[in-house]
């Protein structure tokens, strides 16, 4: 297992081995059931760190990374991008709307910053950041407003949506926490894509990372945004069938991200 997604599943691990002992003294049959949700805890977030690495070594992902980063390649992802971000919005919306109530306390807790930012650190909402970060390589506020998405963006956009708002909720939630453990630099090795991107940005373009807004701010965030899926677990995720919900959620959203990748791949090839 890469070394980030080992010391990660060692500090998961530590709060499950305290969840283990603090039930020591219950009865024999009540400690077995929670020995088995425990271990099975253990099993579903190896899979996923698993998961997370491979992803970033796919194919379309590693297409993605080998496009040289020109001025215009770098202007259709940040413009592409928001419109991912947009989606994100509204697929955690639909989320929070369907997941129980404790579930839609974190979920709030998750999106505060993606959606108004943080006065206390002086950042502006997720989508803002995008739009500051554009003016890295010349993009305006009006630029974002008339950039439609690409086709292929569009699509991958509502197969997100369609997942969000028509699967049960813990497949919903699955996918949605699994872009986050994707991006974690602490599961990733090498890092996820934000701070991947950050560094193509640095030494193809130029561009440092005080500029890059949203790349600097999502390599920090999605350290913490990506244990969200791993606190549900703790109380949701008690059978293997819900354990086969998460990962079915999980792959699923993978395989339309794969998608996505390609389709800014080729988008950004094509670039001056």
């Amino acid at each position: 297992m890469p070394e980030a997604a080992g010391k990660a599943l060692e500090k998961y691990g530590a709060g499950l081995k305290s969840a283990r002992q603090s039930h020591e003294h219950q009865a024999r049959g009540e400690d077995q059931d929670m020995a088995t949700v425990i271990d099975r805890h253990e099993k579903l977030s190896k899979t996923l760190f698993r998961m997370a690495n491979e992803q970033i070594v796919s194919p379309e992902y590693t297409r993605f990374y080998d496009v040289p980063l020109t001025t215009g390649g770098a202007a259709i992802y940040i413009l592409q991008r928001a419109h991912f971000v947009l989606n994100r919005r509204d697929c955690w919306g639909h989320v929070q709307g369907s997941v129980p109530f404790d579930v839609k306390a974190l979920v709030w807790e998750h999106e505060q910053d993606e959606l108004v930012g943080d006065s206390g650190r002086g950042l502006a909402n997720h989508y803002a950041l995008g739009v500051q970060e554009g003016e890295s390589v010349g993009l305006k506020p009006g630029d974002f407003e008339k950039t439609p998405p690409l086709g292929g963006v569009a699509t991958c956009c509502y197969a997100w949506l369609h997942i969000a708002t028509n699967r049960p909720w813990l497949e919903a939630l699955a996918s949605s926490c699994m872009l986050e453990i994707a991006n974690s630099d602490a599961i990733v090795e090498g890092g996820g894509n934000a701070a991947r991107i950050a560094v193509k940005m640095r030494d193809e373009l130029g561009i440092p990372f005080k500029e890059q807004h949203s790349n600097a701010e999502h390599m920090e965030a999605e350290i913490e945004h990506a244990h969200l899926l791993f606190k549900v677990a703790e109380n949701h995720v008690h059978t293997q069938g819900d354990e086969e919900a998460v990962l079915r959620g999980a792959r699923d959203s993978l395989a339309i991200d794969r998608v996505y990748k390609s389709v800014l791949a080729e988008a950004m090839a094509a670039a001056d």
